[in-house]
């Protein structure tokens, strides 16, 4: 391109010939100026001595142990000081280990060398960098977390029970008590239903994602098991770099939460909030009014 002064300024570190290939082509691609191409043992320093960049990318198929481990935390405390946003993509076994450091909404976080999913990822990590487009809509996003706020409460009974537009929407509606909990098997039987929907009529056709994860989750806290990331994403019955895009979403409108394994640094939990998890009791209690006995 002409005018290299307009350009965004990528670093890319990646830990084979084909990831630094990818990413060095897909940065072209989309009119990004490359600052270097390095390894992954040489991120640490290069990122110390790197004066301005716009967009990190890091390529990783190999677990690197401390040393990945390092170059996740520099990210992460990178993008959360406004230094730069990030691009990690990952093999799908590294996904608890890079969900476990990384969570900043500047960082994306991909788990399947895909080139759409990768250019829309830096055009995404490009434009939120710019103020006047940080406030994205639910079209551009294409994430209706509150439509899925919307229909937990209609089947609400009482319409006067809904949030008014003025209330928190994670809140639980007031005057509703607390609904008697579901049986997992009751939910974990939905899923099965869902999957065979699926088998049936082929994959995708009924995607929903983020509903496939609070059924999880829900089965998950009323059975006292914790959930993995890698484990939500299979739940999600998407693809892995979508799932995690749910996952993120979800997190951050507060419908989940990040809990840490107290038995491994190098993982995460996530569950759902308190407040969720009574809508979807509700929703259960309204839907299933058998379900309480």
């Amino acid at each position: 391109m002409g005018d290299w002064g307009s350009a965004p300024t990528v670093l890319i570190f990646a830990d084979s010939p084909e990831a630094s290939a990818f990413a060095s082509e897909r940065v072209a691609a989309t009119g990004g100026r490359i600052a270097a191409t390095l390894p992954v043992d040489q991120a640490a320093d290069r990122l110390d001595r790197q004066i301005a960049v716009d967009l990190v990318i890091v390529d990783v198929v190999t677990d690197h142990g401390g040393e990945l481990d390092r170059l996740f935390d520099r990210i992460e405390t990178g993008a959360a000081a406004g230094r730069f946003a990030a691009i990690v993509m990952i093999a799908p076994d590294l996904i608890d280990i890079a969900s476990a450091r990384i969570g900043h909404d500047a960082v994306s976080l991909l788990a399947e060398r895909d080139e759409a999913a990768f250019d829309m990822a830096i055009a995404e990590r490009l434009r939120a960098s710019e103020p006047q487009l940080r406030d994205k809509s639910e079209a551009e996003r294409g994430l209706p977390i509150q439509h899925i706020l919307d229909e937990m409460a209609r089947f609400v009974r009482d319409p006067d029970m809904v949030p008014s537009p003025d209330e928190d929407p994670l809140e639980p509606p007031r005057d509703i008590d607390d609904a008697t909990p579901v049986e997992a098997a009751l939910i974990r039987d939905m899923i099965r239903a869902r999957r065979l929907r699926d088998e049936l009529f082929g994959p995708g056709l009924f995607a929903d994602p983020a509903w496939d994860i609070l059924l999880d989750l829900t089965a998950a806290r009323i059975e006292g098991r914790s959930v993995a990331v890698s484990s939500l994403c299979i739940a999600a019955a998407v693809p892995a770099t979508t799932a995690l895009r749910w996952i993120k979403q979800l997190t951050e409108t507060g419908l989940l939460r990040r809990v840490a394994d107290p038995d491994d640094g190098r993982r995460i939990f996530i569950e759902l909030s308190d407040a969720a998890a009574r809508r979807m009791m509700i929703y259960f209690a309204n839907t299933f009014p058998a379900g309480r006995n």
